[in-house]
């Protein structure tokens, strides 16, 4: 094909057979501003099938697939650019032209000065159904690049995206993080995982020291990993809410709207009906007051729900990137107890080996404490939407008092009440609508309130547990700023 040409920089023949990886196994990459790679762990190497030697301080699109549309690239650069992190699916070529497919999350480390000093990218294996539609989703991509620009491909992407439920590629990006990580706990959940399985006494002398350092932070890591798994067993609540808040945010503007609707045409029929005998002028007048309180509060509350739909959509991606990086440092630990047991181990690459989990300890640090950030931020959110709703919820009720009056009346006045009586009926279906709505709201910003309570008192334990490893191996840590 053509795009072998354009595409394939290597000039190496794809081969249609997959590298091998395995869901257990996780590999990173730490790169600098540019994508240049500075280091990476065992597993990144024997899956690139290349030599740690050939993929240190090059570029890391070393590793590029033909295969793969240059838009997401794109939209990954563009990203990660502006200081944000980027979830996507990745199809690689290794060194011998076979493939390996990622989802690869890659986290810009800022520092002090607010500039980017390097990107940690963490990649595992795709294993959800919702991986299935990537293969020919870029497929097509890949052919309408061929024929227009990288920004005509991105836009095909968007709509393709919508199509599937998404308004963004970032609404997409989270939901598939959200699924690969679920897919892969749930399928590796009867899988024991060993800690620091070790015998020292069959350690090179010169190692042990070392190997016992890593045993330890090994099994103070796995400790911690406990209460993001906890955490990570809410995550889904935080999630399913986000999307309630997005539907409830809709009918919230909608009836603000048909509120308002209500009242004006209260207000022109009640100039139509004779006024002796009747008080529609009367109950026009409070339908059009309350109309005004309903929506000054609406808006009120339009407000909180944006606010609080970004705080519990940031839970959501810091309780998975947190539990990602702790399971990637643990992996990396393992993987290192393993190889340098039995090897001599020259003080560059016991250095290199700190600097890699100091990197990585520091990205989990980062990301805690916005957990925390966050869960304080939408605690106090949902406990003022809850206190919105309920006062929304005593204008509802007064606009079915209102209701219940102008049916009196249009009962007195027979004909001349008639558009009353419509707008009335009108009314109840709002006022039944709207009830129901709130209540299910209700029950929801309760529940996730109370979960809320829980996320927070656990990921203070993990904070102070994180800022114990901290202190109690300051030496080491110190170590990358």
């Amino acid at each position: 094909m053509i795009y072998k040409s354009i595409y394939n920089k290597r000039g190496i023949e794809p081969k249609n057979s997959e590298s091998p990886f395995e869901l257990h196994e996780l590999f990173f990459s730490i790169t600098d501003p540019k994508g240049i790679i500075l280091t990476s762990n065992d597993v990144f190497q024997r899956v690139s099938k290349f030599d740690f030697e050939e993929l240190i301080r090059k570029p890391h699109n070393v590793i590029r697939h033909p295969d793969m549309p240059r838009a997401i690239f794109k939209a990954l650069w563009d990203t990660i650019q502006q200081g944000k992190p980027f979830i996507g699916y990745v199809k690689n070529m290794a060194k011998d032209g076979s493939y390996y497919w990622v989802l690869a999350a890659v986290y810009p480390v800022i520092d002090k000065e607010g500039n980017i000093k390097s990107y940690i990218s963490l990649r595992l294996k795709p294993s959800s159904k919702l991986f299935e539609i990537i293969p020919p989703l870029y497929k097509e991509l890949l052919e309408h690049e061929l024929k227009n620009d990288i920004d005509a491909t991105l836009e095909l992407l968007g709509k393709r995206l919508k199509e599937l439920g998404f308004e963004r590629y970032d609404d997409f990006a989270k939901h598939a993080f959200f699924q690969e990580i679920l897919s892969r706990e749930k399928i590796l959940a009867n899988k024991s995982v060993q800690n620091c399985q070790v015998d020292l006494t069959k350690v090179n002398e010169e190692n042990i020291e070392f190997i016992d350092l890593l045993c330890n932070l090994q099994t103070i890591f796995f400790r911690i990993n406990r209460y993001f798994n906890e955490i990570f067993s809410k995550v889904n609540l935080f999630l399913n809410l986000n999307d309630e808040l997005n539907k409830k945010s809709k009918f919230i503007y909608e009836l603000a709207e048909d509120i308002r609707l209500l009242s004006l045409n209260a207000s022109i029929e009640s100039y139509k009906v004779k006024k002796e005998g009747v008080s529609f002028s009367t109950l026009s007048h409070e339908m059009r007051k309350n109309a005004e309180l309903c929506e000054r509060k609406i808006i009120q509350l339009s407000e909180i729900i944006e606010d609080t739909k970004k705080d519990i959509e940031d839970i959501g991606f810091n309780i998975l990137t947190s539990k990602l990086i702790i399971e990637m440092i643990n992996f990396f630990i393992k993987e290192m107890i393993t190889n340098l047991s039995h090897t001599n181990v020259s003080n560059e690459k016991k250095e290199e080996v700190v600097n890699n989990i100091t990197s990585l300890f520091n990205l989990l640090i980062s990301y805690a404490q916005n957990l925390s950030k966050n869960v304080y931020a939408s605690k106090s959110q949902l406990r003022s939407m809850f206190y919105n709703i309920q006062e929304l919820n005593v204008l509802i009720n007064r606009l079915d008092f209102i209701h219940i009056n102008g049916l009196i009346e249009s009962a007195h006045t027979k004909e001349e009440g008639g558009g009353f009586t419509i707008i009335f009926s009108q009314m109840l279906k709002l006022i039944e609508a709207a009830k129901q709505e709130i209540i299910n709201l209700e029950v929801s910003i309760t529940s996730a309130n109370e979960e809320n309570l829980t996320v927070n008192l656990i990921t203070d334990v993990a904070q102070q547990k994180i800022a114990k490893l901290q202190k109690q191996y300051a030496d080491i840590f110190q170590k990358v700023s």
